[in-house]
């Protein structure tokens, strides 16, 4: 393994050791428990064995059964055939009790780090710049936060899993080392030989996890656009172009699949074929060079037919961490990104600077990338309170942009944006988002009731600001007619209703929001003539009491607009 990888790898394990460190120490501390009652539980055959008939030898097993017999006569029992079953009985119930208390812990842990992945991926993603967004895949998020972040749940069960078998090889080593060291001695070396022929298979899973990650984020991407898109793919009829581009994709994925599972069959025989010629091995030095006892040779092939097992469980595990390895290394990549994007969060009680004048911006400069060229070039200009603003000028001359800035969603290379006299940078920025409402051509709703998409942005308000809203809007007549009023269910991004109903609700939820500033980008070109004109009545009743600016193409949504910023690839606008 390179030593990025081996970086890697000791990253995700401490990463997941920090999470909670009492739970997983407790955990542990079971596991150990549980791991030396199966010691004892094994030791407890020694007796047994003397009882039948067997010879213990005079070494370890002597001991041991002298031990055993003095704990029997300290507790007033008698050594004989059933009490030690009784007790045998009881170890193996024990064991049973802590292994069921383990696989509850043990999932617990999991599912708690998961969810904890998730909310500390979806809080860096949330508080990122807004260009950090759009300089990305939205596909890429969607498939880190699901696949991913579940991915590291299993990662985080396999280190669980791991760590347990390693405290049990542990107790066995331990046991057959008071045994017999030559015995252990030996059976060591097999069993290092063994890991040895399998390292080559390592290299081969953590490439196989690689290609699965970037297979698993093509498909994502691939849904994502098809489905974003499905209405155009069916009045193109290329569904079977489509449909062969993602069975493309699946036989790749297919592939990873199959590969994975003949690493892993390959890793099973070469462990089992290897642990019988260990312990055929083990057996004859046993015999024919080591002077070992009949009961301590069945002990020792006892715990070594156990052990072997767990060796390839092992190797099996750790296998399983290679794969997951790069799911790990993209989700920190991921979180140190938006981490380097971050917003400074506002407190929480922490208001919106009150527009009580102008918004005023000074020397405004932007651009995208280094290297981009310059979209907002110098510019400076006022929007008085309650004054409804026309944004116009060609395609690509960063309307949208200015929009945006205004907004808060993107930050200046140079100049300020001020709120009266309050610089909207830092905290404030993040606040004064509060009281905006942002409408664009691509209306957003959830699949859910009207009254819960508009609830949404203001819940526990009276039903009646509810309607005086949706009044504003030039909405209230729709919803009124329709079967369950507010309590419709509008379907996915409101499908059950027409364009023009939609965006009509949408700018109900803005009105309903209370804003200080309302924008518009491009709400109405998707519109017929009356949607169009039902929209802009609501606008006209808006003029004078709300601070308004629209991004529009068409004249006749910015007919009663007096006051007009037309910018031209970047420069000083006109007004």
């Amino acid at each position: 393994m390179h030593l990025d990888q081996r970086r890697a790898l000791k990253a995700a394990v401490s990463a997941f050791y920090r999470f909670s460190p009492a739970r997983i120490s407790l955990l542990f501390m079971l596991m150990l428990a549980q791991r030396l009652t199966a010691g004892v539980g094994l030791l407890l055959l020694i007796p047994l064995l003397q009882l039948v008939g067997l010879d213990v030898g005079s070494g370890m097993t002597s001991e041991f059964s002298g031990i055993i017999s003095r704990i029997f006569t300290a507790i007033g029992v008698e050594l004989t055939l059933p009490s030690i079953l009784l007790c045998y009985v009881l170890i193996v119930s024990l064991m049973a009790a802590m292994n069921y208390w383990q696989n509850v812990a043990t999932v617990a842990v999991q599912q708690a780090y998961t969810c904890r992945l998730r909310h500390d991926l979806y809080d860096s993603l949330l508080h990122s710049r807004w260009q950090f967004f759009i300089s990305r895949k939205m596909s890429d998020f969607m498939y880190s936060l699901l696949q991913q972040v579940s991915t590291l749940g299993q990662c985080a069960n396999t280190i669980l899993g791991l760590t347990g078998q390693l405290i049990l090889v542990a107790v066995y080593v331990g046991l057959s080392l008071l045994l017999s060291w030559h015995m252990t001695l030996l059976a060591i070396t097999c069993a290092l030989a063994l890991m040895a022929l399998l390292l080559p298979l390592n290299r081969l899973v953590l490439r196989s996890g690689q290609m699965q990650l970037g297979g698993g984020k093509n498909l994502m991407q691939m849904f994502a656009e098809q489905l974003g898109s499905l209405k155009m793919i069916k009045s193109y009829g290329s569904e079977s172009l489509y449909l062969a581009r993602m069975d493309e994709e699946s036989r790749m994925m297919e592939a990873q699949s199959v590969r994975m599972t003949r690493i892993n069959g390959t890793t099973q025989l070469v462990t089992t074929i290897g642990g019988v010629i260990s312990f055929s091995i083990c057996f004859y030095f046993a015999l024919a060079w080591f002077s070992v006892s009949l009961a301590t040779l069945l002990l020792l092939l006892l715990i070594f037919s156990r052990l072997m097992p767990q060796l390839a469980s092992i190797q099996s595990s750790y296998q399983r961490l290679l794969h997951q390895l790069p799911a790990f290394e993209d989700v920190q990549r991921l979180m140190q990104a938006c981490d380097a994007a971050a917003e400074t969060k506002p407190g929480a009680d922490l208001q919106p600077p009150r527009l009580e004048r102008q918004i005023r911006l000074e020397h405004i400069c932007f651009r995208y990338e280094r290297g981009n060229r310059q979209v907002i070039d110098n510019l400076t200009l006022d929007i008085a309170k309650n004054a409804t603003v026309a944004l116009t000028g060609p395609s690509g001359a960063g309307k949208s942009t200015l929009a945006d800035l205004i907004a808060g969603l993107l930050v200046p290379d140079s100049g300020t944006i001020y709120c009266d006299d309050t610089p909207l940078s830092g905290e404030q920025r993040m606040a004064w988002r509060r009281g905006v409402a942002y409408i664009t051509q691509e209306v957003f709703l959830f699949h859910d009731t009207i009254r819960a998409n508009l609830e949404w942005v203001a819940d526990g308000v009276p039903e009646s600001e509810i309607w005086q809203a949706l009044e504003m809007a030039a909405a209230a007549d729709f919803v009124r007619a329709l079967p369950d009023g507010l309590d419709t269910v509008i379907g996915d991004r409101g499908i059950r209703l027409s364009g023009g109903e939609r965006q009509r609700l949408a700018l109900a939820r803005a009105l309903f929001s209370k804003p200080q500033l309302l924008i518009l980008d491009e709400a109405t070109s998707a519109l017929d003539h009356d949607n169009e004109q039902k929209i802009h009545q609501a606008l006209l009743q808006l003029d004078g009491k709300l601070t308004i600016l629209i991004i529009a193409h068409r004249e006749t949504t910015i007919a009663h607009v007096k006051q007009r910023i037309v910018l031209s690839g970047g420069d000083v606008p006109a007004t």
